[in-house]
């Protein structure tokens, strides 16, 4: 990693998470996990964001989004908790000298230092988490926007063709959420849920239903129940 992306890092530390680790082979070994191009929705309505604003990335991986945003002019914080993850995105970010600051660590631990952001990046985070880090982090986001800010979110719902074998083989550990009994978790979003999840925020767009089939790296295709949001802050 060169000196630059070193300072663009704010830390970059082994993991002795099982679940990190699994995540930093991953990137290691698999270049665009997931995906080469930005999420569709952020394609669609990044220029809803105001560009005077940061933005904050919440489990930026490999940083398709980050790097899509600050090439567009638009700062960005990027925080994952995976090492490979950020030095990867550290990386890119000097090489190409953009706006992309980078902070390991998990969304639990982040403390941000600016005001608030105009915007808020959450791609496929609801679905691993179980329902006390879900309010944690809906608390955080709440606390660092304000009105006219923009969140982005996917989710995945009960429509998913995983949520019955979880039902069947997984401990319930809360309402539609499971645990392996290795610390893997899914939880799964009735309809429309995502809306009630997020009072005071104006519905820019929304959309519910099976998504595309994907792979990634050399997985298994896959194709999930799926949310997409874009959600402005309408309320203090």
């Amino acid at each position: 990693m060169s000196d630059n992306a070193k300072q663009n890092a704010e830390h970059i530390a082994k993991p002795d998470d099982k679940r990190l680790a699994e995540w930093d082979y991953a990137y290691s070994e698999t270049n665009d996990y997931f995906g080469e191009q930005p999420t569709p929705i952020l394609c669609d309505y990044h220029d809803q964001l105001d560009p005077t604003r940061p933005v904050l990335d919440i489990g930026t991986g490999q940083g398709r989004n980050a790097v899509f945003l600050a090439r567009a002019g638009v700062a960005v914080d990027a925080v994952d908790p995976s090492a490979v993850a950020i030095e990867l995105v550290a990386d890119r970010a000097a090489q190409e000298g953009l706006p992309v600051r980078c902070t390991q660590c998990g969304i639990e631990d982040f403390k941000p230092d600016v005001a608030s952001y105009g915007g808020v990046l959450c791609f496929g985070l609801i679905q691993i988490l179980p329902w006390e880090s879900i309010a944690m982090l809906l608390a955080n986001i709440d606390r660092w926007t304000t009105p006219g800010s923009l969140v982005f979110l996917t989710a995945w719902t009960k429509q998913d063709p995983s949520y019955a074998r979880c039902t069947a083989r997984w401990q319930a550990i809360g309402r539609h959420s499971f645990d392996n009994g290795e610390g893997v978790v899914r939880t799964y979003l009735e309809e429309n849920q995502i809306l009630d999840l997020f009072p005071g925020y104006a519905v820019v767009h929304h959309w519910e239903g099976l998504g595309p089939a994907h792979r990634h790296g050399d997985g298994p295709v896959e194709r999930h129940g799926h949310i997409d949001a874009v959600l402005r802050k309408s309320t203090a």
